[in-house]
């Protein structure tokens, strides 16, 4: 994990030298549900109300790992989901007008037994919260299982690390700035490729389509040095090879996030997102999505900015119980 770690930030290091940033700052954060069964799809992560200006390309290096450990029943069917899921993704967005960017997602998925379990086990030892659900597994195990009717339909008890679905996307802004407003809106459809092994939740076999607004205010909190964005849309998912019988077509995803601006070089920002239910299941871990974010941005020497945070479950299931990600941006 660490040498994919320095080796990203080494790459954007040496790319950056010598070039200019664009420093919109109180981008939201750029992480989605990683849920195994749900990350197959292409579920657009939260984006910005401004876009990439034209001529500039704006890379980042994103590290998101999350851990869960629960086994449940509801009706006929029951779900075992103990295991780490691991996203190394690339992130490019190129301004290739002041009316268009045009983006591209590379992901790299690891599903693992991994490192948290004594983590987060000794965290909530010296909270004082309760482990009942984490001692009914082994430490660092993988074991994810769907059954129905006393049939299993899914089940995944070793790693499986691959490329998954590309994604290839744009923005097209809608609102921008004047000399007396501060608020942004921009379109943003995406579109993912069934480029990886569905049978390994590296993808989900089909081509999934999304159409989504972003929103970014820069003028309505701007005395508490606050910036506001949101974002909202429709997911179109097309057949998978995973839990086919399930699946639902349509999908809504939205979110909002703020940004405080603690000075030039820090932002603080907190973060919900949620989704609706992508499968027909009584199993709340298959159903709508509820997660909660908070991390910041710094801001580091050479122009690059680096991204910290963790993820929380938040009312439901269907997120993993915690999740930290880590990200390198640089505009070029």
């Amino acid at each position: 994990m660490m040498s994919s770690l320095k080796a990203g930030f080494c790459i954007i290091m040496a790319l950056g030298a010598g070039s200019t940033v664009y420093a919109e700052r109180g981008d939201p954060i750029y992480v989605a549900n990683q849920n195994p069964f749900v990350q197959i799809f292409g579920l657009p992560k939260a984006e910005p109300g401004t876009i990439t200006p034209s001529g500039k390309l704006d890379v980042g290096f994103l590290y998101f790992v999350s851990n869960n450990s629960i086994s449940a029943d509801a009706g006929n069917e029951s779900i075992i989901w103990d295991g780490e899921t691991a996203q190394y993704n690339l992130k490019l967005r190129y301004g290739v007008s002041d009316r268009l960017e045009l983006g591209m997602d590379i992901p790299y998925i690891d599903h693992s037994g991994g490192y948290l379990d004594s983590l987060i086990r000794n965290f909530h030892d010296l909270f004082g919260i309760t482990n009942e659900r984490q001692e009914g597994f082994d430490k660092n195990q993988i074991h994810y299982q769907l059954r129905e009717n006393g049939t299993t339909t899914f089940e995944m008890t070793d790693r499986a690390r691959g490329f998954g679905d590309i994604r290839f996307s744009a923005a097209i802004p809608l609102i921008g700035r004047s000399e007396q407003k501060q608020r942004f809106l921009a379109l943003r459809p995406q579109i993912k490729l069934p480029t990886g092994d569905a049978d390994e939740l590296l993808g989900s076999g089909g081509t999934d389509v999304s159409m989504g607004l972003s929103y970014s205010d820069f003028q309505t909190l701007s005395s508490l040095n606050m910036v506001l964005t949101s974002h909202a849309g429709v997911l179109y998912m097309g057949n998978t090879k995973v839990l086919r019988d399930k699946q639902k077509h349509f999908a809504g995803y939205g979110g909002i996030s703020l940004a405080w601006l603690v000075m030039k070089s820090l932002e603080f920002k907190i973060q919900m997102d949620l989704h609706s239910a992508l499968y027909n299941s009584d199993l709340k871990q298959l159903g709508s999505s509820l997660q909660l974010l908070g991390g910041g941005t710094a801001h580091l020497p050479g122009k690059v900015l680096l991204d910290l945070g963790m993820s929380q479950q938040l009312l439901t299931d269907s997120t993993p119980d915690v999740g930290f990600y880590l990200m390198l941006r640089r505009l070029f």
